[in-house]
């Protein structure tokens, strides 16, 4: 019994943490606190199944086996419990989600990857441990819950042992007893035989006592574990958002294998709405006409659609698809991914901060804090309020990349391993381009091997599933320099911590995009992702690079408030220097090229203020509300992360677009599927190679050229999600709520929300409903693999030729950690027998012994 009230304590322990503490963002984890009594509620509620039937059990199995050990049995889960329970409550903190299975595969149970993940160049290894950095990071950003963790964990582990030593000891003295009894000479014999003697004449009340007292267990062991069995099957059966609020961590765990469902009404109202809510452009419609789309996703040109569907009212007048010749000299097309990147209301002009219009004058960043970027926002086109679709960079960069949205119970990155995904690196290749990926980090640490190495030699067994995914990448570089490459890259070469720094990586992009330019004629689509940025904002590189960059203490400061911005500020500022260096090769050597700068999410820890720049804020015209950023889903930090587009070169027809928008800051909500789609079209208008695509974004250069002509807005919903926050925007609002219930709040969508001063309102039932429908699509469709297939990209395609709808897409239900989990639960039962073999074994051969000896006399 004692162990299951240790494994309730420690449940209640870390799920009270989950209730009462602060997130990563140093929010409010969960949207309802008082959810906690029924939380509490069920979590006595299971222990006290598992424990009664541990009870009854070992009462049954003593008295037809020999004391077969089942409390061990017990135990093993007892332990996945609480460590199921630790898992949760430390996704939820950092970063938003339950516990779920996907989260073991992808960090402790990872499979062999499905493709070939040779890099192209090899490099030093890393003498970092990155695992016990990250663990040290995390107890540096949160003392106190670590010292409340800590101090609690050791208590109950001290209940536990000197439950577990007077146990033993009674067990011992018992034991002890009962040999001595053996022992004796033979009065005490007589005693003891007349004591059995009395004790088996008690009074028929005692008898009847002892009766009742069974009967009452077992009756009480009886409604418990119905009562459990009960609600367990309710949760697992009954769609209720509250109840997975409140829901043992184990129990979401187990849902979390669950295929979504949807009726055959629900998918038909869900698609509708979806349709309904993103409005397309004249020249392009829905891909999947039939009665029940398969697709429902999926838009292209009509041409392409009356290709798969040619009863279209009208296919039979589509004017003759204009013939484009390629330019000669095609843009190169660079993608920077910042890591962690929220630049601060301080970081940001103060025009732009202060104004409430959609559309304002540049530049957006100031040259105090970002002066590269701020260049940057001068030549181009920036957008204050761009979002991510998900955190961490598990979730963000998987879906930027892909297009998919993240699952509201899985993980996408690796749920989705053999889904056909609408990525931009195959898209740019089909486009003619020649693709290079710089990364910063190892790429089975997140599960990215999976994908960064699509298309490559397969390694796997199954081609059926693989062998129609389409090549990403052309070259993959991710390494530490020795020190000849060092100097090959014109870097100093130093002790690394734990990834590769922004210094580095940008020396690698400049080197191996300037190779690509000798060895490729075609246009570079490159992707550099960035790191410094990460937090706990402490930076990768050696002391002395962040000298010049520094803020206060720099990256050496504590976790004071004041000097945590001070650290973000330091290696913001680095970051920056580097994409500069970046931009600066571009412009110089290879002008002729779009350059993309966004933040993989958002930079998570706020506030990111100081009192004297709140001080600021509250003399000028904006107002800042501190109570904002600590509510559930009001700050900015975990999504919003801003983004700057620019060319640098001299074709004409991009220079006209981007000139008349030169230095604007467009401040409604936007997101990573927006600009993919921007630079998307800019590419197909040049090669006229217009593709079908899943890719639920706008072009953001028509959009800021709409805003700054007053045209109105297409209509239009984009979603960012975890399994414990959610956001969902429309063309001019952004509605942030609580993915497992309806408490949250509506903003004006208008980037930095907690300083504009806006009114905030609670969100209703039916609009929680409506956006939950709309996540419920995106799940439902992604399991299934039909957000999208490569087929779709068949240029043939275009009527009057006629294609069929793709069939036979495979969907991946991964259960390779259930299978785990059956292992180590075997095991446990394989123990139990073992042990119980091993005592039977034991006690047979010293009756056995004892019965000769007994002869010999």
């Amino acid at each position: 019994m004692y162990i299951a009230i240790s494994t309730f304590l420690a449940t209640m322990l870390l799920t009270g943490l989950k209730f009462f503490d602060w997130s990563t963002s140093e929010s409010q984890i969960v949207s309802d606190q008082d959810l906690f009594i029924l939380c509490v509620f069920l979590y006595l509620l299971d222990m006290a199944c598992f424990a009664f039937a541990n009870i009854v059990l070992t009462r049954v199995s003593n008295k037809i086996w020999y004391r077969v050990p089942i409390s061990t049995v017990f135990s093993i889960y007892y332990l996945l419990i609480i460590f199921t329970c630790a898992v949760d409550e430390e996704n939820s903190k950092e970063m938003q989600q339950l516990a779920s299975q996907y989260y073991y595969e992808v960090y402790y149970f990872r499979k062999k990857p499905l493709f070939n993940d040779a890099l192209t160049v090899k490099g030093a290894t890393s003498t970092t441990n990155v695992a016990s950095n990250v663990i040290v990071g995390l107890i540096q950003r949160s003392p106190v819950h670590w010292i409340i963790l800590f101090v609690g964990a050791a208590l109950i582990l001290t209940f536990f042992f000197t439950c577990l030593i007077r146990d033993i000891m009674s067990k011992f003295k018992e034991s002890k007893k009962q040999k001595a009894v053996k022992q004796s000479n033979s009065e005490s014999t007589r005693i003891e035989f007349q004591a059995e003697v009395l004790l088996a004449t008690e009074t028929y009340e005692r008898r009847n006592k002892i009766a009742r007292s069974k009967r009452l267990l077992y009756l009480t062991s009886t409604a418990v574990i119905l009562a459990n069995v009960i609600a367990f099957t309710v949760f697992m059966t009954v769609d209720s958002p509250t109840y997975r609020q409140a829901a043992p961590a184990h129990w979401n765990f187990y849902k979390s294998h669950l295929i979504p469902k949807m009726t055959a009404q629900k998918y038909e109202n869900a698609v509708n709405s979806f349709r309904t809510n993103n409005q397309l452009k004249s020249d392009y419609d829905w891909i999947d006409q039939r009665a029940t789309p398969e697709f429902p996703m999926v838009y292209a040109p009509k041409r392409t659609v009356c290709s798969y569907n040619p009863d279209l009212s009208y296919c039979s007048s589509l004017p003759t698809e204009p013939v484009v010749t390629p330019p000669v000299d095609m843009p190169n097309v660079v993608v920077v991914i910042i890591e962690s990147f929220t630049p601060g209301p301080t970081m940001i002009q103060d025009n732009v901060v202060e104004s409430q219009a959609k559309i304002v004058d540049g530049p957006l960043y100031k040259s105090t804090y970002l002066p590269k970027l701020k260049e940057l926002s001068e030549q181009g086109v920036a957008f204050s309020s761009l979002a991510s679709s998900g955190l961490p960079t598990l979730l963000g960069w998987h879906s930027l990349v892909t297009g998919e949205i993240p699952y509201s119970n899985s993980i996408n990155m690796v749920q989705s391993i053999y889904n056909d995904v609408d990525d931009f690196p195959s898209f740019f290749r089909q486009q003619g381009y020649h693709s290079m990926y710089i990364s910063p980090s190892p790429f089975a640490f997140d599960g990215k091997n999976n994908w960064i190495f699509r298309g490559k030699d397969l390694t796997g067994s199954d081609p059926d599933k693989l062998s129609s995914i389409p090549l990403w990448f052309d070259e993959v570089y991710q390494y530490y320099p020795t020190d000849e490459q060092a100097q090959k890259l014109n870097v100093e070469s130093t002790t690394f911590k734990q990834w590769i720094p922004d210094r580095i990586t940008a020396a690698q992009f400049q080197t191996y995009f300037d190779e690509a330019k000798q060895k490729q004629n075609k246009p570079i689509f490159g992707v550099w992702a960035t790191v410094d940025t990460h937090m706990p904002f402490t930076g990768q590189d050696d002391l002395q690079f962040y000298e010049s960059f520094k803020f206060g203490k720099g990256v050496e400061g504590s976790e004071v408030m004041a000097e945590k911005i001070d650290r973000y500020t330091t290696v913001a500022k680095y970051a920056d220097n580097y994409i500069g260096q970046v931009a600066d090769y571009l412009r110089q050597h290879h002008n002729n090229t779009i350059m993309v700068i966004l933040g993989d999410h958002g930079a998570r820890e706020v506030p990111l203020y100081k009192d004297e720049q709140v001080d600021k804020l509250d003399q000028n015209s904006a107002t800042y509300d501190d109570s904002c950023n600590h509510q559930p889903f009001s700050n900015d930090q975990l999504y919003t992360t801003s983004a700057v587009i620019s060319y640098f070169g001299d074709n004409q027809a991009l220079k006209d677009k981007f000139d008349s928008l030169k230095s604007k800051v467009v401040k409604v909500p936007t997101d990573h599927h927006d600009m993919i789609r921007t630079i998307y079209d800019l590419s197909e208008e040049m090669t006229g190679k217009r593709l079908a695509s899943s890719r639920n974004g706008r072009n953001l250069l028509e959009l800021a050229t709409n805003l700054t002509t007053g045209l109105s807005l297409r209509k239009h919903w984009s979603l960012r999600a975890t399994s414990l926050h959610s956001e969902l925007a429309t063309e001019d609002t952004v509605y942030r709520y609580h993915t497992l219930g309806p408490k949250g709040q509506i903003f004006n969508g208008i980037y930095p929300t907690c300083v504009t001063g806006e009114e905030r309102n609670w969100i209703s039932e039916n609009q929680y409903q409506s956006f939950r429908q709309y996540h419920s699509l995106y799940d439902y469709v992604q399991r299934n693999n039909k957000q999208f297939s490569y087929q779709f990209r068949n240029e043939a395609c275009s009527y009057p030729n006629l294609c069929n709808f793709p069939d036979n897409m495979k969907a991946y239900n991964n259960n390779q950690p259930m299978i785990y989990l059956g292992i180590i639960i075997g095991a446990g039962l394989g123990l139990g027998l073992v042990i119980a073999f091993v005592r039977m074994g034991i006690s047979f051969t010293i009756e056995k012994v004892k019965a000769k000896k007994m002869q010999k006399k």
